[in-house]
């Protein structure tokens, strides 16, 4: 199963998301599911490389992959912040489609920072 973890403060402010783990749809090379997954993750960073010219700081298991995790910075000034949060609005929409068609492959968390796993 992919997990989507999206981290944010108690404002819903995200500071981080992650992807991890694999569908098990279809055999590799052929899981929609992942696909799926995979271009929402990468047209994410994508976006927010070419609309915002911010780079993420970015953890990647290269290996076996299933594993994402972007951070987010911080340190940005608040209109920008403001872009940045909607490409990741837009971000977790696209992960509620697929997990209203493929929940049994795919889910979404919130993880408070501070807090526990919403």
């Amino acid at each position: 199963m992919i997990t989507v973890t999206i981290h944010h403060d108690e404002n819903r402010h995200v500071s981080a998301f992650e992807f991890t783990g694999h569908a098990g749809y279809d055999q590799t090379g052929k899981d929609l599911v992942c696909a799926g997954a995979s271009t929402i993750a990468f047209g994410t960073v994508n976006a927010i490389y070419a609309l915002l010219q911010i780079e993420p700081k970015i953890e990647q298991a290269a290996e076996e992959g299933g594993y994402l995790r972007v951070d987010l910075p911080t340190d940005i000034d608040a209109e920008v912040d403001a872009k940045l949060q909607l490409i990741v609005q837009v971000m977790t929409a696209q992960v509620y489609s697929m997990v209203q068609s493929y929940g049994q492959y795919i889910q979404i968390n919130y993880n408070l920072v501070g807090g526990g796993t919403k």
